[in-house]
């Protein structure tokens, strides 16, 4: 009777085995969806993780490529503007690198709350299933062999005898799929645990390393704030030094200027003048170009944002146009171009194909100067030494012109502009962003 008592429960909870079958499946179906929020929720902040990881790669190669040029400059007894640049580099080198560790923190706690969470519900389902479980085996025990037969020889019409035979035989399956569940479930609770305790290990690595280098952003903050306050001292002789630059740099300016005006003078002598268009641009300020040169000259502008740099290791240590002085208070200085700070030796390559139009000097400028022709463009490089181009060469994207010279005071430093036709470009926006 006890038998007879337990089937009668399983009749009316399932009512039918077309009915229990669906019920019995409903429970890996929900567990089916969870798991796949689960694999899933993670996988777009990986992504994020690894845009991150690569982020802050890129800013530690960046800064052990600043070491290089500080030990440089390091080697002269006094300080110098290009130490201080090269500090105030890696300053915002190590904010960049803090400031994806931070965001990569809080990816990794949300992922830790979110598999807290899961794991939770994954707990608490496998106690329900295991209680079900152990019910299920509870109540079959009781049923023996003869009870089933007894069962279903009872059956009033032939075909309620295969009805109680479907549920038997569906309670043997359920028996079996929900210890198959049991197994499963357990299974991926402990690989839960194991991925969850990754994570916060993770975590507590990431806040290590975020320490170290918080407490090497002050050491940089406290040499920047030494090597101004030596700088300081030194005002008068930085203001000279200043004066002479920007003389130079003037005297730069009008040979390129004039270098340029002359080839546009010789385009239209050469090609004609160019036709009248809505461009604003006034046509003896514009170049009149072969097929060739429309052809580079297109493909130059093309690659705005995408050209190579000059040197393959170096940053920008002074931007374009008009901006305060690093030291001196109330004043500006205005760069034609770009300032890279680099390492002595270092190859200075041409940022795309063209033909050289200029090496040449300035008077109270060190190195020698290469500029390159590219369709109605010109790319100008300044402080150069051992040159290895001569004026009308046809020169490839990376192309050796030559070295960086370096100054002993200054570091190794390359001076480079872009023009248009007569118009100074800058530079900083049409480079490739390394």
């Amino acid at each position: 009777m006890e038998f007879y008592f337990e089937i009668s429960l399983f009749e009316k909870r399932f009512c039918s085995p077309a009915t229990a079958l669906k019920q019995g499946f409903r429970l890996p179906f929900a567990l089916a969806i969870a798991f796949f929020l689960i694999l899933s929720a993670p996988a777009f902040s990986q992504k994020s993780k690894k845009q991150l990881e690569k982020e802050k790669k890129e800013n530690l190669r960046k800064i052990e490529q600043t070491n290089e040029i500080l030990k440089e400059v390091k080697k002269e007894k006094k300080a110098s503007l290009s130490q201080l640049k090269v500090l105030r580099q890696q300053t915002r080198l190590k904010e960049r690198t803090i400031g994806s560790i931070q965001d990569e923190l809080g990816i990794l706690q949300s992922d830790i709350q979110h598999l807290q969470s899961e794991e939770e519900q994954m707990a608490f389902t496998l106690q329900k299933i295991r209680k079900e479980y152990a019910a299920m085996v509870y109540a079959a025990s009781k049923a023996s062999v003869s009870n089933q037969l007894i069962f279903l020889f009872a059956a009033e019409t032939f075909n309620q005898f295969l009805m109680r035979i479907q549920y038997l035989r569906y309670y043997a399956d359920a028996r079996r799929r929900q210890a198959e569940q049991i197994r499963v479930m357990s299974l991926n609770l402990n690989q839960k645990k194991l991925k969850l305790a990754m994570v916060k290990e993770g975590k507590e690595n990431l806040l290590v390393h975020e320490e170290k280098e918080k407490v090497q952003l002050e050491t940089l903050k406290e040499d920047q704030k030494k090597v101004v306050s030596e700088l300081s001292e030194r005002e008068q002789d930085l203001k000279e030094k200043i004066d002479k630059h920007k003389a130079a740099l003037n005297r730069l300016e009008r040979m390129i200027s004039d270098l340029v005006k002359a080839e546009i003078r010789r385009s239209h002598t050469t090609v004609g003048p160019p036709k009248p268009n809505q461009d604003d641009e006034n046509i003896e300020d514009k170049m009149s170009l072969t097929p060739e040169g429309k052809l580079i000259s297109k493909s130059f502008a093309g690659n705005k944002n995408r050209l190579a740099w000059p040197v393959q290791n170096g940053f920008i240590s002074s931007s374009f146009g008009k901006h305060e002085h690093p030291v001196l208070k109330r004043v500006y200085v205005d760069n034609l171009g770009i300032d890279i700070s680099t390492r002595s030796g270092e190859k200075v390559r041409s940022v795309f194909e063209g033909t050289v139009g200029l090496v040449g000097s300035v008077p109270g400028m060190d190195g020698q100067i290469v500029m390159v022709r590219h369709g109605e463009y010109f790319t100008v490089y300044s402080g150069l030494r051992n040159v290895s181009v001569s004026a009308g060469d046809k020169v490839k994207m990376k192309q050796v012109l030559g070295e960086v010279l370096k100054d002993e005071e200054d570091g190794a430093v390359l001076q480079f502009q872009i023009w248009k036709n007569n118009k100074r470009l800058d530079p900083e926006v049409w480079l490739a962003n390394e």
